[in-house]
């Protein structure tokens, strides 16, 4: 009788860990929504819901099936209207995720093994190239003490950060081409990269990848 009972209780415990690694949950943190108001996550392409969430005493949680490798692109979580705006992408691929936004002490950020944390990490490479270009655009169009000469002078370290911005970006998706973050950064680069650079990446992208419907556009 122990036996069976032991036996019984190692398949529910086996059912409940095969359960669990079918699943993404993501666990939220946030100051810019408030009590009691909804957290989305949806789609990336469409919109369509997915799953939401209250939010409680900053605190929310989602429960979603583990995505596939195939399906590369992230979902996308979305406060309720009329809450601080915020969008972030995630990676489903993962079992665990934190997602962790405090406005107050501007930190906005993202945790989950793999993919999250190498998306993550990836970004955190560009992301001051984006930040300085934002601001010498911004610059740029408003600051009406410029002279011409000091905007065309902008304009110039401009065009060399975007190049260099460039070059960066074709590293990122090279050191990542053979992972679902890799065929992500390609998907969203694939109209800004020339052709035969974009080419030769798509030939080296693994044909679970390669051959997703939303490379149709650009396959040959």
């Amino acid at each position: 009788m122990k036996t069976k009972n032991l036996c019984g209780i190692l398949m529910l415990f086996s059912f409940l860990v095969s359960c669990t690694e079918q699943q993404c949950i993501i666990h939220g943190t946030t100051t810019g929504v408030k009590d009691g108001d909804y957290m989305y996550i949806t789609e990336y392409l469409d919109n369509t819901y997915l799953d939401s969430a209250v939010v409680m005493n900053g605190k929310f949680t989602f429960k979603l099936p583990k995505a596939s490798e195939e399906d590369f692109l992230p979902k996308v979580i979305v406060p309720a209207v009329g809450n601080e705006p915020s969008v972030a992408c995630v990676f489903t691929q993962d079992s665990e995720v934190k997602y962790i936004r405090d406005s107050q002490n501007h930190i906005f950020d993202i945790y989950g093994s793999p993919y999250n944390d190498l998306f993550r990490i990836e970004n955190m490479r560009t992301d001051s190239i984006s930040h300085v270009l934002g601001h010498l655009d911004n610059l740029r169009l408003k600051d009406s003490t410029l002279t011409q000469e000091q905007k065309d002078s902008i304009t110039l370290e401009m065009n060399e950060l975007i190049k260099e911005d460039s070059i960066l970006n074709i590293q990122r998706i090279e050191r990542n081409i053979d992972n679902l973050v890799g065929a992500y950064y390609l998907y969203i680069n694939r109209h800004s990269l020339n052709k035969e650079t974009f080419q030769k990446l798509f030939e080296r992208l693994p044909k679970k990848f390669a051959s997703s419907k939303h490379f149709d556009d650009v396959r040959k």
